[in-house]
């Protein structure tokens, strides 16, 4: 075995031999993927690939989720002594690699000695590039330095990115690998891997032959124009250049030389801050999405910038090397995110300077800033989706409510059946943080969000198992009513009416009287453990445009006052003239679980009746676009999965008494913490609004899946099942991941109504303000490694803040310790950033 492969970032790696190479090469599904990708350019199909990685396998470890295996971690490599190397932007792939004259017996313009490490050739998903996967040269360096060599040899251009020893390739067709050589599949070179396996598991995967390259990269930069319409160059001391009057490079016919002096408008980088090298990276990176990753040209735009002009000629810094290290970054961005986007203060800077936002000019789109948007929505999507499936094995009857979806869709299954299943749980309590002495019932208020035909309609699957055993306890109470309305219509007038029965109905349609449904809440009443609970009503509509038209009138009407105060139990009385309508006081205890279209969902909460407070109280998740896929053939009835959560069903809606779930009430507590820290830094009333309800989200929808997956821990009292059990690391995970999804979407649905709340109230004050995520931008400042030092002199903040600020991002896991090192005889800690900051 010389390498391995994954299948998707869900699992470990495994060995590739021969047989299983042609297996994935050849396989129909991949290859139809592969066409699509180059027909549509929708990098979700490159995402849903396998991969090989070439350079290295793995040592066993254990992923976050708990499972182990030969997990893709540059901690855990064991190179392989091949290299690859990723060309990329290649109009002509085949043209190129003609050129080099690989597999003749005249090797074209290629040495001999190169032609013979070189052991596979092919094009990559896109068609626009080649990968080239050789032996390394232990002499040579480390694998970017093999890379930087070969490229020199093949006359082509090097993508930094591939760097790392994890890094991983996707899988091409069998049609167009180009060159292979056998010996690919048993090659092994243990002095190279002996020589550089501890460096590469300590992190250190750049360049060690960096006079070579710098030279290499300012003398190419030198050479080429690119988009300038005049200018000239100087060269400078080992083989960087500076640019000296160059005009006019143009952004969409916008000069970027004007966004670039709106975007440090205030304050240049300067050497008293601190910050040119960190403000060049960042500036690299923006730049890199504005010009399509064109490298040379953002080099040679920073060049022209004075403070970057300042640090070439005080330490000859590196500005190839700059743009090569932004570009890492973004492309670890792509492994999260299908798209890129510019950093927010490049964003306004745009806004400034054209007078329009990028996505106006990019995407003919107006938004409003404090949204977050369609695109940005359906990333996480996807990336919610793989954290779910990565607890599958730890809460199967998710896995079982998620059968049938695209992984994109698995957020609004888990939502849907977590709604069902705490309805189901009705007899459960649990205890919040907030007033810990009142204990509290699991409330949902769901509404899916999708557009017509986009498959909203899985929803009722889960309706027809998970609300079953209520559906037939309804069964006895419905006939009983049947049957006194039946014996009503045939007494005389004058004979003795029979005494309305009190029965217990708990499932409402949309077409449910106001009279009907609150005397039905009051009756469905029982006694569990000596206490008296009202159990909770449930209404499960497919259509959320149906609800509201007969929300219009009739005797529906008003229910929204219920809609409201469901949330948290609050009561509510009536005191009508009409005889049917008994006077009384009640806590509202109603789920409700609705699916419906963007729409409806505006009908039901806008700019009107935003302070109403229903935003934050409903769980908004939307089912993302079908983008003109099919689903997938299924002609397998698999009843197992049916009759599983059916048997679930039955067991939660026997469930009772106090829930032991404190420890993930303290998780929903720091999170909040965090997220309330960082709306105070960012000034933003909308966000503290949004995210203080979020918690209880995260703990309703989490319960039932927690209870299954700690089911053995349980123990019978009469029909009912209760006790105690101990949650651990992976149900906070779960609940985590459900809190961040609501916070997400409100700001998604609501973020621009809650802005707009606050703005409205500080315009009638005379005040307008704009908030800004400042938290963001200034952990965007912050160098790829830095120090709590760092952080006091970048973000201009004391010490304690600074440690506080990093304690934050530590726990959300933005960065983390990657060293210590002694300063003035005082041992101080280094960190790193592992991810890109969402709040």
């Amino acid at each position: 075995m010389s390498f391995c492969y994954q299948k998707n970032f869900s699992n470990p790696t495994l060995p590739v031999d021969e047989a299983q190479f042609y297996a994935l090469v050849r396989a129909g599904k991949w290859n139809e993927n592969i066409d699509k990708f180059r027909e549509t350019g929708d990098a979700s199909l490159k995402r849903k690939l396998p991969a090989f990685i070439f350079q290295a396998t793995f040592d066993a470890t254990t992923s976050k989720a708990g499972k182990t295996g030969a997990w893709r971690k540059q901690a855990a490599t064991l190179l392989t002594g091949l290299v690859v190397m990723d060309i990329d932007h290649v109009e002509d792939p085949k043209g190129v690699f003609d050129k080099w004259g690989l597999g003749t017996d005249e090797h074209g313009f290629i040495n001999k000695d190169a032609a013979r490490r070189i052991l596979l050739v092919y094009i990559t998903p896109s068609g626009k590039g080649l990968k080239v996967v050789f032996k390394a040269d232990a002499a040579v360096g480390n694998l970017i330095d093999n890379q930087h060599r070969m490229a020199e040899i093949l006359g082509v251009e090097v993508d930094e990115s591939c760097k790392d020893a994890s890094r991983m390739s996707f899988i091409c067709k069998e049609s167009d690998i180009l060159y292979i050589d056998k010996e690919l599949f048993t090659y092994e070179n243990k002095e190279f891997a002996e020589k550089y396996n501890a460096e590469y598991r300590a992190g250190h995967s750049g360049v060690t032959q960096t006079d070579t390259v710098a030279h290499q990269d300012g003398q190419q930069a030198a050479e080429q124009s690119g988009n300038l319409d005049t200018g000239s160059m100087e060269s400078v001391a080992n083989g960087q250049c500076s640019m000296v009057n160059v005009q006019c490079i143009k952004w969409r016919d916008y000069d970027i030389q004007c966004i670039i002096d709106k975007r440090y408008g205030a304050k240049l980088p300067c050497a008293a801050d601190s910050n040119r090298h960190n403000e060049s990276l960042k500036l690299a990176s923006d730049l890199l999405v504005l010009f399509d990753g064109d490298r040379k040209l953002v080099q040679r735009i920073l060049e022209r910038q004075s403070w970057v002009q300042e640090i070439i000629e005080e330490r000859d810094e590196n500005v190839a090397q700059t743009v090569a290290s932004a570009a890492e970054r973004m492309a670890d961005r792509e492994k999260k995110y299908l798209t890129q986007c510019p950093s927010k203060a490049m964003q306004e800077a745009i806004s400034q300077a054209c007078g329009q936002t990028w996505k106006q000019i990019t995407q003919g789109e107006t938004t409003d800033a404090a949204t977050i948007g369609e695109e940005e929505i359906e990333q996480w999507l996807w990336d919610w989706g793989e954290k779910i499936e990565a607890l599958f094995p730890y809460y199967p009857a998710l896995q079982d409510a998620c059968k049938g979806l695209k992984r994109n869709q698995y957020p609004v299954a888990l939502i849907v059946s977590g709604a069902l299943m705490m309805t189901l749980m009705t007899r459960c309590t649990y205890r919040f943080y907030h007033r810990p002495s009142k204990l509290r019932r699991l409330n949902a208020s769901a509404l899916i969000i999708g557009d017509p035909a986009s498959g909203k309609s899985f929803a009722t699957r889960l309706y027809e198992f998970l609300a079953a055993p209520i559906v037939a306890a309804d069964k006895a109470g419905k006939d009983t009513i049947n049957r006194y309305r039946e014996e009503m219509k045939t007494k005389g007038a004058n004979k003795e009416k029979p005494k309305k029965p009190k029965v217990v109905v708990r499932v409402h349609p949309s077409r449910t009287s106001n009279a009907q449904f609150i005397q039905d809440m009051v009756n469905a009443v029982e006694n569990v453990d000596g206490t008296d609970m009202q159990l909770h009503m449930l209404t499960f509509d497919t259509e959320l445009d149906n609800t509201l038209s007969v929300q219009k009138g009739g005797s529906w009407i008003d229910k929204q006052n219920l809609e409201l105060k469901a949330f948290h139990n609050e009561e509510d009385g009536q005191a009508y003239s009409n005889m049917d309508s008994i006077m009384q006081d009640f806590n509202v205890t109603w789920n409700y679980v609705y699916t419906g279209t963007p729409i409806a969902l505006k009908k039901k909460v806008n700019e009107q009746n935003f302070g109403s407070g229903l935003a934050t109280r409903l769980t908004c998740i939307p089912l993302p676009s079908t983008h003109f896929e099919m689903m997938d053939l299924d002609e397998e009835v698999d009843e197992d999965i049916d009759n599983r959560l059916l048997e679930w069903a039955k067991k939660l809606d026997k469930t009772k008494g106090e829930l032991s779930i404190k420890r993930i009430v303290r998780t929903m507590y720091d999170w909040t913490a965090r997220r309330m820290a960082d709306a105070k830094d960012n000034e933003s009333k909308a966000d503290e609004m949004l995210l203080k309800r979020c918690a209880y989200h995260g703990i309703n929808y989490s319960a039932p899946f927690i209870v299954m997956r700690h089911w053995g821990d349980l123990h019978q009292e009469g029909d009912y099942w209760c006790g105690e059990f101990e949650t651990d690391e992976i149900d906070d995970q779960l609940a985590e991941l459900i809190v961040n999804i609501q916070f997400a979407c409100q700001r998604h649905y609501f973020g621009s109504l809650a802005e707009k709340y606050f703005d409205d109230k500080l315009r009638d004050a005379s005040t307008n303000r704009r908030h800004h995520q400042r938290t963001i931008e200034e952990y965007n400042r912050l160098a790829d490694e830095f120090t709590i030092d760092d952080v006091v002199n970048c973000l201009h903040i004391g010490i304690n803040a600074a440690r506080s600020r990093v304690k934050r991002m530590v726990k959300d896991g933005a960065v983390a310790r990657c060293g210590e090192y002694v300063e003035n005889g005082t041992t101080k800690v280094r960190y790193k950033k592992k991810a890109i900051l969402i709040f």
